[in-house]
């Protein structure tokens, strides 16, 4: 077993820098026989909203080489954040790749790993959550699949700057305050379901964790963003590791 993950890449356009090393990265995957997951938790990309056709163009390659991960065996999964919008059809109807909006716990070779985008790590950034509250409706899928592709892509700078001020509270805090944020909520959620690993994004705090609970070793860990060092998380039989893309 070798599960990989990412998130917060946000990526704008096919051309930029971490658009060229996420695509370096798939396509090592592709020699690397001991890899059998690949998990993506959320805002891969600064902008994308359902099902069109609008966003898979402009990010072909990259849908390409996903696509074609899963199909030679690799499991894929897409955990959707607050970027990355109604996506569900998308991903799941054209290359069965599932699409999760909530936390979910994956077992991972000896570990029961809890995965999730993070948008509950900052319960006091009431703004955000109605601002997830507003997305995550189920009228948005309709909105989302009946509206043009083109009309989200071109307002896209406007939606995103929304997303970044509906979480201007988490961005205000400093990184000691994310950081024990991050590190409560994952004691938080080991008191109410088992498991050895939680990883989350959305903070873009690279950040590791380790605790005890009922005499067991539980580790946290929030993925950071690519905004700075490009990397992905690496879980093993034998435990995780960074890797520097």
């Amino acid at each position: 077993m070798q599960a990989w993950f990412i998130s917060d890449l946000h990526l704008k356009n096919i051309n930029e820098r971490n658009s060229v090393i996420l695509l370096r990265f798939l396509h090592s995957l592709k020699q690397d026989k001991a890899t059998t997951h690949l998990f993506f938790l959320g805002d891969v990309f600064d902008l994308w909203v359902g099902s069109s056709d609008v966003f898979q163009k402009k990010f072909q390659a990259i849908v390409d080489a996903i696509a074609d991960l899963k199909r030679r065996g690799i499991e894929v999964v897409y955990f959707e954040g607050n970027h990355d919008v109604q996506i569900k059809n998308f991903w799941e109807q054209k290359f069965q790749i599932p699409v999760q909006v909530d936390a979910k716990i994956f077992d991972l070779g000896p570990y029961q790993v809890r995965l999730e985008h993070g948008d509950y790590i900052n319960p006091d950034d009431k703004a955000y959550l109605r601002y997830l509250e507003f997305i995550r409706n189920p009228k948005m899928n309709l909105v989302a699949e009946f509206i043009p592709g083109k009309f989200f892509d071109e307002v896209g700078s406007f939606a995103s700057r929304l997303s970044r001020k509906q979480s201007s509270t988490t961005r205000r805090d400093s990184e000691e305050v994310m950081r024990e944020r991050i590190r409560t909520y994952a004691q938080s959620k080991a008191r109410e379901s088992e498991f050895d690993y939680i990883i989350t994004g959305h903070m873009h705090v690279r950040d590791e964790f380790e605790f005890d609970l009922n005499s067991k070793k539980k580790i946290s860990i929030n993925l950071g963003s690519w905004f700075e060092t490009p990397k992905a998380l690496r879980l093993t039989e034998a435990g995780h590791s960074w890797v520097q893309l």
